[in-house]
């Protein structure tokens, strides 16, 4: 059991890292929009991803739709940047997604792993935060919630049901982005600071 929590805690370390690494490209390109220009883009206009194509059909209804679209998925960056370029505010948007989606990463990999049971607050903190990514940016919490996920001053309560997670055009919201690199940052530190994790029940 040891030997195994050991392999997910340095599991969890690489994930956390691989998406503090990955996240500066997509906040500088989101944050910088409006410095790319169309010379910039001739070569990288159409972003082109490769699938798999198989011999086998799988027996879907999809299948009818799957025969008719091309070989390889086209992104287009140009309309994306443009899109922010004529108006800037959605740029909140998208770096929401960005971000939302490193978290969302973290934790389910904590949750897929035992993890999410630690009794840690910046652990029972990550998972609210998840909570309220897949209720559309959007708290739910029971009334009654007896405060115990906390990081760095926030507070997770009942108070915030219905509350946004992250702010947008229609006003602020619990965290800013930073607050939620700064989160990744603690977990990061935090699990390279244990030899190996506490009894879940226990822990905190």
């Amino acid at each position: 059991m040891g030997k195994a929590r050991g392999e997910a805690r340095l599991m969890a370390i690489d994930l956390i890292e691989e998406q503090l690494r990955v996240l500066p490209v997509s906040i500088a390109t989101i944050l910088q929009s409006e410095r790319i220009g169309d010379a910039d883009l001739a070569a990288s206009a159409h972003l082109m991803l490769k699938r798999k194509r198989r011999a086998n059909k799988t027996g879907s209804a999809g299948n009818i739709v799957a025969d008719c679209a091309p070989p390889d998925t086209s992104l287009d960056l140009r309309e994306s940047l443009r899109a922010m370029q004529v108006n800037p505010s959605i740029k909140t948007d998208y770096l929401r997604v960005v971000i939302s989606n490193a978290l969302l990463a973290v934790g389910m990999f904590f949750r897929q792993h035992g993890m999410a049971e630690m009794r840690t607050p910046e652990v029972q903190f990550l998972g609210h935060v998840g909570n309220a990514i897949l209720n559309a940016n959007i708290f739910k919490v029971d009334t009654g919630y007896i405060p115990i996920a906390t990081f760095d001053g926030l507070v997770i309560s009942s108070s915030l049901n219905g509350t946004p997670l992250f702010g947008g055009q229609n006003g602020e919201g619990f965290m800013e982005f930073g607050d939620a690199i700064a989160l990744l940052q603690w977990l990061s530190r935090y699990l390279r600071g244990e030899s190996e994790f506490i009894s879940w029940g226990d822990a905190g």
